[in-house]
Formats: C-alpha cells, sequence, structure tokens
C-alpha cells in the first residue's frame, strides 16, 4: 500500500433512508464509528426503483421518494441507486430458496452503477452487509475490477437456512470463495458458516454501540413512571423475540413486586399474541404497551428504566442489548444468542433458557429482590460497553482487518 488514506466502499442495502430512518441504524452508526477514523469512505445503499406513482405504501413511498444522495450526521453520505431487487412478499419469498434467478437480475441492474463507484472512487477494500445480496454482486465483479472484499452476515436463520436449501448455500458459497473473510457477528454464527464452507475464512466481528447522549441522563422520568420499577423491553413484534413468555413470566411475580412494571415497545406481525398475552395476565395493569418509538425515544428510555430484558431466541447480537448496557443497565437475555460471546451470567445479567417461562420469571424475580446487585451489574454492563464495545472500538477493529486483506493483496 502507499501513503494516502485506506478508501473503504461499503455496501449495505438495509440502510436508513430519509423517508425511513429506523431501519438499519446499526448500520448507519458503523459507518459513522468507521468516518471517523483515518480513512476515506463511500457508502452506497442500492434501493429498489419504484416509480412515484405507484408508491401507495410508506414502504415503497420511502424508496419511490429517496434522494440519490444524502448527507447523515456524521459526514457520511450515502448514495442511493436504484436496482431490480425488492425485499418484500412475496418476491422475498419466492427468492430466498433458490435466490441465484433473482440475485441475476438484481446484480445486472446494479453492476454498471458499482462499477462506475469503483472506476471514480478507487477503493482499496470493499465492505459488503450480507453475502445476499450485496457480496454476491460484488463477487460477480471481474477480479482486475474486484478489490478484496469482506462480508459481514448479521442473522442466523439466514445461515442456518443454507443447511436446509442447497441453492442458497451453492448462492452463498460463490461469495465466501471469493470474499477475502466472512465476517460473523458471533462465535455461534462462525461456527455454523465454518461447517458449511470449510474453506473459507470465517472471522467473528461483534457489533458496537454508541454511548448515551450526555442530555439524556438530564431528562427527568415522565410522572406515570416515577416510584416505580421499570423492567424495559424493545423489539419487533414477531414470534421469535418471546415477548409473551416475557409477558407470562412478569405476571407470575409480579404479585411480589407491586412497585414493578413491565414497559414494552415495539410493533410488529405478532402484535396479536402480545396484546392477548397481555389480556390473559392478572396484573395487565402494571403491563404498559406504548407501541412504536423512535430510536431516540428508545434511547430514552433505556436511561430511565431499571434494567432490560429481551428473551428472544436465536439472537445474533442484536445491538438493543448493547444500547442497554450502554445505558448502564442489566439484562435478562436467553443463553443462546450472540451476547453471550461477551457478557457473563451474574455479573451483567441473568440469562435464561430459551422459551422458559420459570426460568425468566425466576431471573426477573431475582433482578427486582436485589437492588444493590442490580445496580452493581448494570455498572459492570456499563464497563463492558466502554472498555471493548463502542463503535468507534469496534470500527478500529474492522479497519485493522480490512488493512491486512488489502497489505496481502499487494
Amino acid at each position: 500500500m502507499n501513503s494516502r488514506r485506506l478508501r473503504i466502499l461499503f455496501l449495505a442495502s438495509y440502510f436508513p433512508k430519509p423517508a425511513n430512518p429506523q431501519i438499519g441504524t446499526w448500520a448507519l452508526a458503523q459507518a459513522q464509528a468507521i468516518a471517523r477514523q483515518d480513512v476515506d469512505l463511500q457508502v452506497i445503499s442500492f434501493t429498489s426503483w419504484v416509480p412515484p406513482v405507484l408508491a401507495k405504501t410508506a414502504g415503497a413511498k420511502a424508496y419511490a421518494q429517496c434522494p440519490d444522495r444524502y448527507i447523515w450526521q456524521g459526514s457520511v453520505e450515502a448514495q442511493y441507486p436504484r436496482w431490480l431487487y425488492y425485499p418484500i412478499s412475496p418476491v422475498k419469498q419466492w427468492a430466498y430458496k433458490n435466490p441465484l434467478p433473482y440475485q441475476k437480475i438484481a446484480c445486472q441492474s446494479a453492476l454498471p452503477t458499482l462499477r462506475r463507484s469503483i472506476a471514480a472512487f478507487q477503493p482499496d477494500v470493499i465492505f459488503c452487509h450480507h453475502s445476499l445480496p450485496n457480496g454476491w454482486v460484488v463477487a460477480q465483479l471481474p477480479s482486475e475490477v474486484r478489490q478484496p472484499f469482506l462480508v459481514q452476515e448479521h442473522d442466523f436463520d439466514e445461515i442456518r437456512d443454507c443447511h436446509h436449501h442447497p441453492q442458497r448455500k451453492t448462492a452463498m458459497q460463490q461469495v465466501v470463495h471469493r470474499a477475502w473473510a466472512t465476517l460473523s457477528v458471533s462465535r455461534r454464527m462462525e461456527q455454523d458458516l465454518s461447517t458449511l464452507f470449510p474453506q473459507g475464512n470465517i472471522l467473528t466481528c461483534h457489533n458496537g454501540v454508541h454511548l448515551p447522549a450526555p442530555e439524556l441522563w438530564q431528562t427527568p422520568r415522565p410522572e406515570d413512571l416515577q416510584g416505580k420499577t421499570v423492567i424495559l423491553t424493545c423489539a419487533l413484534f414477531a414470534e421469535r423475540k418471546g415477548i409473551p413468555v416475557l409477558i407470562e413470566a412478569f405476571d407470575r411475580i409480579a404479585a411480589r413486586h407491586p412497585q414493578a412494571i413491565l414497559r414494552i415497545i415495539g410493533s410488529g406481525p405478532d402484535e396479536a399474541a402480545v396484546k392477548a398475552a397481555i389480556d390473559q395476565s392478572t396484573h395487565r395493569n402494571a403491563i404498559q404497551l406504548v407501541g412504536k418509538k423512535p430510536h431516540p425515544e428508545v434511547l430514552q428510555e433505556m436511561v430511565w428504566a431499571d434494567c432490560f430484558a429481551l428473551v428472544g431466541w436465536d439472537e445474533p447480537f442484536a445491538t438493543v442489548y448493547l444500547e442497554a448496557m450502554a445505558a448502564g443497565k442489566p439484562i435478562i437475555c436467553c443463553n443462546d444468542g450472540g451476547i453471550n460471546d461477551v457478557i457473563q451470567d451474574g455479573i451483567h445479567g441473568y440469562t435464561v433458557p430459551p422459551k422458559s417461562v420459570a426460568a425468566t420469571a425466576e431471573a426477573i424475580d431475582r433482578m427486582l429482590s436485589r437492588p444493590a446487585e442490580q445496580i452493581q451489574m448494570g455498572q459492570n454492563a456499563q464497563r463492558l460497553i466502554q472498555q471493548q464495545l463502542t463503535w468507534d472500538r469496534k470500527a478500529q477493529e474492522l479497519i485493522q482487518l480490512m488493512e491486512t486483506a488489502v497489505s496481502r493483496n499487494a
């Protein structure tokens, strides 16, 4: 390498858009952290092409109204070129098991733009979120154009399903074998990828988190939370998130803790099951379903809370846990998720078996019964974030990997 600053081309289709800033917030946070280092960064977020006249839903309008370029906080400029890729039903289900036909269509619409961007920016390395679709598009570039590239995976299911869908495995294998490295966000994911693709260079690179803004600590709790012990949860309402399990567990022990409330942020396809679980609870008056909230308001809720509980299973390395820990809160989580790479049961919170109402109830009861221990675990969690898991720290580690890839490709 010469002495110029490292040039990184960052591809992420699941990235915030001006009309939908709530999606992919962690991808933007990662890009902002990379941009703060001594590098040059260009972000490309391929966006579904939707004619404005056909944009009837909020999601479609976010695509149709998306500008070609937008500058986010931290001087991160994202380019939003259009392509013929639509991650919505029924297209998503059709392409999931056998992605190659659809990948080829998307690739043909994206490659000309990608090649022009590479020619203009002259990146040293390309960094892609997800093998499918972004990594696959980069893997189709001619070798003389394709820089060393790294792919980061973020979802257990997308990896695990390669065991059951041979065509999906074939598509991902093309990416893994051409990438300099495939990065997982947890050791469990790394093991699964290594089993599927033993010839690949598979590494673990955890996500990070921003520390809470100082002003969040200066905002007092609202009146309805005064004098309460707040157990907070925040998630997309999907079966895997285990919100009904958490509700039933809280209901079992609520009588012993009359000042405790379970505060639930979120919405989603499993909302009917969540509401049904609340309706069936004896202590439903101590359960607050507050709906979906913008990300800054979620972070404020983290600061207001006393602890954070989310007992979803198969969680890769959920950023929401990191956000709660950064706010100094102990967590309750399942013992099968990626967050267990970095936390210790009884030190940073409590871990429970997946889908266990009894174990979850016991963990909540223990948390509420030992306030001094609860505070100490929250302090331990916050210290762990500050020392090891800020986005800046993780960006530095990621850039070191990229520099290694470039030097070995020289």
